[in-house]
């Protein structure tokens, strides 16, 4: 197989796409998906050819981020911004006297919390620029720029940890969190380049989603949690046992039901749930141990989702045996990420492959 090298300077559908000489064919990767290979006993497999074909130019993309120095420049000031960020906030807490009892890892976990919201703002700049090639192409290609941006802020974030004692799988779930935010808002990024022919439009589509997704989730779920309180049903708990934090583990439900005042926050956590930083809250909150001073903080979320069970056992006289398993936030969060990128994304193709049909030249 002869390379033909990639045409990253060209403006037209296939400025982006790499040519392959087969011997035998011609393989036409556009983004379009159609190929024309000839078919012979000694072609590899479709599907291992097509992802094969797919990481090369990946990477190929990629590459072209890791040769300009703005894409440094971008991670280091994304980085440098969310680190600054985390400071000044702690700073300002502890002057108003909004901690009860100092946290001395705080500015490690909201240097965390503002890596994952850098991570998402600059994956959609990423996906903006380079908005040509395939689904898998795309999908890959921001994953390889946030391995980079991953691991540059792994590591200012594992020194931060370290310089106030925080727990260092919180570090690893953060770079996991900046991994797939890159890879994930890079497609939203894609998406609205290809919905609209000019660059102003797109951009301002690409603000619009990015800015729900990262502040106005959490608005909104703000604003709806008020009218989740209601008048409810529940019984009296006992032989109830409890975890370190002092979590409800297990319970049954013995006599009348009587009104309570509960909180069905459920109805809307998931609204937040895809919401960067939470996302990293909910991840970590798999990987730190409760008894960490972190991990009740980074608990808060799913003890959202779950509702009022937390708060209010036997609801509705229904004991802890007969609950549904919680869906874990962090799925929640990643499939409506991937659902938001799936609406950008898919009609902004469709719109670009039909501007390139009206006009071919």
């Amino acid at each position: 197989m002869a390379g033909v090298p990639d045409h990253t300077g060209g403006s037209g559908p296939a400025g982006h796409e790499p040519e392959y000489e087969v011997i035998g064919g011609v393989i036409d990767d556009q983004p379009s998906g159609v190929a024309r290979p000839q078919p012979g006993a000694g072609s590899p497999p479709r599907t291992a050819g097509n992802f094969g074909a797919a990481a090369a130019e990946a990477w190929g993309s990629a590459r072209t981020s890791f040769t300009s120095w703005w894409f440094w420049l971008a991670c280091a000031v994304g980085i440098s911004v969310a680190w600054g960020l985390a400071a000044a906030a702690v700073s300002f807490a502890e002057a108003n006297g909004w901690f009860d009892t100092r946290i001395a890892s705080a500015s490690y976990l909201i240097t965390a919390v503002f890596l994952a919201l850098a991570a998402a703002v600059l994956g959609a700049a990423w996906g903006f620029r380079h908005s040509h090639g395939r689904f898998l192409v795309l999908l890959l290609a921001g994953g390889i720029r946030g391995t980079a941006l991953g691991a540059l802020g792994g590591g200012v974030l594992f020194l931060v940890g370290a310089s106030v004692g925080g727990p260092m799988a919180l570090a690893v779930a953060a770079v996991v969190v900046m991994v797939l935010e890159v890879a994930l808002f890079g497609l939203i990024g894609a998406g609205a380049r290809a919905c609209f022919a000019a660059a102003a439009p797109a951009a301002a589509l690409t603000a619009v989603v990015v800015a729900f997704l990262c502040v106005g989730n959490v608005v909104a779920t703000l604003l709806l949690l008020p009218g989740t309180t209601v008048m409810d049903q529940a019984s009296v708990p006992v032989n109830v046992e409890r975890d370190d934090s002092g979590r409800i583990l297990a319970y049954e439900c013995v006599g009348d039901l009587r009104p309570v005042e509960v909180v069905h926050t459920e109805r809307v956590a998931w609204l937040a749930a895809a919401n960067p930083a939470l996302l990293l809250g909910s991840v970590g909150a798999d990987v730190v141990p409760m008894d960490d001073e972190l991990g009740w903080v980074l608990a808060g979320l799913q003890w959202a989702a779950d509702g009022p069970s937390r708060e209010v056992p036997c609801l509705g006289g229904e004991s802890s045996d007969g609950l549904a398993p919680s869906m874990p936030v962090a799925l929640t969060g990643l499939a409506l990420q991937s659902l938001v990128a799936a609406l950008v994304l898919v009609p902004g193709r469709w719109l670009r492959a039909r501007r390139q049909a009206a006009d071919p030249v």
